[in-house]
């Protein structure tokens, strides 16, 4: 199991190892989603900890990060899969 914490929120919860973060961070958390798809870049969020326990970003999402100015921290929340491990993000 994963282990997410949201250091905005001071909580924290666990997910399954290789699964979708979207399908736990919406019940989990306050993170809003838009299109959920790597389109709208509403879901952008800060990865403090563990972006190694992720998956990396598809050509896709990196183009939308580009565009809109996105430090090398951040990362759509509705494209990243949890690989293990923990990680700690801020939105």
């Amino acid at each position: 199991m994963a282990r997410i914490t949201v250091r905005n929120e001071g909580a924290s919860f666990e997910m399954p190892d290789n699964a979708p973060f979207i399908d736990y961070a919406r019940d989990n958390t306050s993170i809003m989603f838009g299109c959920m798809k790597g389109e709208c870049g509403i879901c952008i969020i800060t990865i403090v900890k563990g972006k190694e326990n992720l998956n990396p970003p598809v050509h896709e999402e990196w183009l939308k990060l580009q565009k809109m100015g996105a430090t090398p921290g951040q990362r759509l929340a509705c494209q990243l899969w949890v690989k293990k491990g923990e990680i700690e993000i801020e939105y």
